[in-house]
């Protein structure tokens, strides 16, 4: 159990492009039978690119053989209704695979964009980064999926699949960045991604008294710090889900954004103008809220919830 709460993540983050492109899943689904009918009968054009080796459209993790409706205690009435059987069938495609990765490649300027617009790379080099993102998300998403419908023996085996594919990620992008300056840079920035998540939204809510770039770098370790510091542990999405799945109670996450926002509150006029700091607050208590309806459906959906 010890990766759990990484791999849940894995399958939220999937479940958020599930959700965002349930319409074009469902008229995908619709497609399937003439779309692998042309792959054995026409000429497909390849979707491989032009880059050394990180991301080739290779088969997905999934094995494509798994007959997911023999899992047991789950009747095959369930197939259609469950979001996590659809998806994994989705995924265990192709057609499927490259879909989910168009939708990662559409986030990932929200997750990273930051940080990559930071780098000051040329167009080749962007697209290679990018590529090493999209690959490194992508499966995690697909091990995740193939997780939660592993017993107990089996996940084991992924845990420690899922470690070694980590490892091997950031690998490349230490080898791509190469500098330990920049490297240092970045596992900095995955540490904030909860904080920098928010900048988008935050930037929005603040533009009548827009943010430098000097403020919005304190503001963002200053949201982090207030996390890590109020409570035990980091307060990261990964211990949020342990302790989800722990005791299927979404009052030990509420507890803790209490005392991180009381953290918040205290330290913002430090860092924001009054005006700034009374636009964040308001938006600040909507994001907590659509924060806590994106948990409770990820609860739902993998059944943790008391």
């Amino acid at each position: 159990m010890r990766y759990f709460p990484t791999v849940v993540v894995a399958v939220v983050v999937g479940l958020v492009v599930y959700f965002v492109q349930e319409g074009r899943l469902k008229s995908l689904k619709d497609d399937f039978a003439s779309a692998e009918t042309l792959s054995k009968d026409g000429p497909q054009e390849s979707r491989r690119r032009s880059l050394p080796v990180p991301v080739s459209d290779s088969k997905p993790l999934i094995s494509s053989q798994r007959q997911l409706d023999g899992r047991p205690g789950k009747e095959g009435e369930e197939k259609d209704d469950n979001p996590l059987r659809s998806m994994s069938e989705v995924m265990q495609t192709d057609a499927g695979r490259a879909m989910i990765k168009q939708g990662i490649e559409a986030g990932l300027p929200m997750i990273y964009g930051d940080f990559i617009n930071s780098l000051g790379l040329n167009n080749e080099e962007s697209k290679y980064f990018k590529e090493l993102l999209t690959k490194r998300i992508l499966d995690q998403q697909q091990l995740g999926m193939k997780w939660v419908q592993a017993d107990e023996e089996g996940r084991a085996s992924l845990a420690i699949e899922m470690e070694k594919l980590a490892e091997e990620s950031s690998g490349k992008i230490d080898e791509f960045l190469q500098n330990e300056e920049d490297a240092t840079s970045f596992k900095k920035y995955e540490q904030q991604l909860p904080e920098r998540g928010q900048m988008r939204g935050l930037r929005n809510a603040l533009s009548d008294e827009p943010l430098t770039p000097e403020v919005e770098e304190r503001l963002v370790e200053t949201l982090y710090q207030a996390r890590l510091n109020s409570g035990e542990g980091n307060g990261s999405d990964e211990e949020n889900w342990e302790k989800l799945a722990e005791t299927g109670d979404f009052r030990v996450i509420e507890e803790r954004w209490a005392a991180t926002d009381l953290e918040i509150a205290k330290n913002i006029p430090d860092v924001l103008s009054p005006n700034q700091s009374e636009a964040f607050l308001n938006h600040w208590k909507t994001a907590r809220a659509m924060q806590a309806a994106e948990y409770k459906m990820g609860m739902q959906v993998m059944g943790i919830n008391k």
